[in-house]
């Protein structure tokens, strides 16, 4: 493994793919000392079941303890039940909608117009194509989620959480870190996190009215959908909520919804939804890696700068390191290494939980609308087992193609 020394204090970066560790190992040495942790869940889909077992089994085993949390799609929801420390519902939400194979997301296309469409197939489905804005209906989520809206704000200032969700403006485009608790109207709260579960092409986006500060499409009503379009790992937005709740962040505990590269297909694609939504797939995993590829780097010269200035006083050649670090990545001195985990889905851990030699997680993981009932419920399992038997990591494997 190699690592940069930063100073007398002995504080280590890793730059390479730090040595795994068991649950409990990993656990107590993570917490010892720190203050304060965010909990980042990133989007993908209906492989949210695999973050909820993940997060429900870590809580369970007392190894929760985070402050701020954040998540986008998915992602937004499991940290929307979380953050109030409803993290037993969560779990329940899940099974429950993987055992019944995810009614929750259900096609427009119900059987009334199914038969319509026998009748006269080409220019009813031109028609619906035309004008429909998604192809699924999400109207039995909101109804699930909407018991747990209700007093938000002080649920989460009981607990001292902060929370964020994570959506993208039609309009100007831009992607918004919303705290559902302070910047929209209460009856907007459930909207919100369904805005940020609205992958595009196959949700309706959600018309809102959102107050954040600096952007441009604040205070106005406006589409959102999806924040995996541009950030599907907030790990930035963890660190802002931290500051603006006066939180002393330490470490970050990531969890990925999704293996690391695009999921293998050894079948054809067909149909303008189908294609679609593989083409989404391939692109947000893109995002995926290059979020996490850049935070790591950027905390890689945190922990650079932080040695530096520690060492500056007793070392000539520090001092000068220090300036010229700060003079060609103005603002490198205005933050702090932080500790960061992940846990994501890996060959490995899911060769050793389904006890198959030839398994295969590229090939054999859900896609983001998956509605498989059977192997819904077996990610939500192995989301329990990694959180028991997995590994943690401080970075991730190099691109195959580098």
């Amino acid at each position: 493994m190699f690592e940069i020394q930063v100073g007398r204090r002995a504080l280590v970066c890793s730059v390479s793919v730090a040595p795994p560790g068991k649950l409990e190992d990993l656990f107590r040495a993570r917490y010892s000392g720190f203050m304060a942790r965010a909990l980042v869940l990133s989007g993908g889909g209906v492989k949210g079941t695999f973050e909820a077992g993940v997060v429900h089994r870590l809580a369970e085993a007392g190894h929760g303890g985070w402050s701020v949390y954040c998540g986008v799609s998915a992602g937004a929801l499991n940290a929307f039940m979380a953050a109030q420390g409803r993290v037993e519902e969560m779990a329940r939400l899940w099974v429950d909608q993987a055992r019944r194979g995810m009614p929750a997301f259900r096609s427009k296309l119900d059987a009334a117009n199914l038969a319509v469409h026998a009748i006269a197939p080409g220019l009813l489905a031109y028609a619906d194509i035309l004008a429909t804005d998604g192809l699924y209906d999400n109207r039995e989520l909101a109804e699930i989620l909407e018991p747990f809206a209700a007093g938000l704000a002080g649920r989460l200032s009981s607990l001292g959480h902060a929370l964020r969700v994570g959506v993208v403006c039609l309009q100007t485009g831009e992607y918004l870190a919303v705290d559902p608790a302070a910047d929209v109207e209460a009856g907007s709260i459930v909207p919100l996190i369904l805005a940020s579960t609205a992958i595009p092409l196959a949700f309706d986006p959600v018309e809102l009215v959102v107050n954040v500060a600096g952007a441009t499409c604040s205070g106005r009503r406006c589409q959102f959908v999806d924040g995996g379009v541009r950030n599907i790992t907030p790990l930035a937005d963890a660190i802002r909520a931290a500051k603006q709740g006066g939180i002393e962040l330490d470490g970050i505990d990531v969890v990925l919804a999704s293996p690391l590269d695009p999921a293998g297909a050894d079948h054809e694609f067909h149909g303008l939804l189908e294609i679609g939504l593989r083409a989404e797939e391939i692109l947000t995993n893109e995002i995926y890696r290059n979020d996490l590829e850049m935070f790591i780097r950027a905390n890689a010269l945190a922990a650079l700068h932080a040695g530096l200035a520690s060492d500056a006083a007793e070392s000539a050649d520090a001092k000068r390191l220090a300036r010229r670090l700060a003079a060609a990545l103005p603002g490198s001195d205005a933050y702090r290494p932080l500790d960061l985990k992940i846990i994501r889905p890996t060959p490995d851990s899911w060769r050793a939980f389904t006890g198959r030699k030839d398994a295969d997680v590229g090939l054999e993981f859900p896609g983001d609308l998956d509605r498989n009932a059977e192997l819904l419920q077996l990610v939500h399992g192995y989301g329990r087992w990694l959180a028991d038997h997995g590994e943690f990591h401080q970075m991730i494997p190099a691109r195959p193609d580098h």
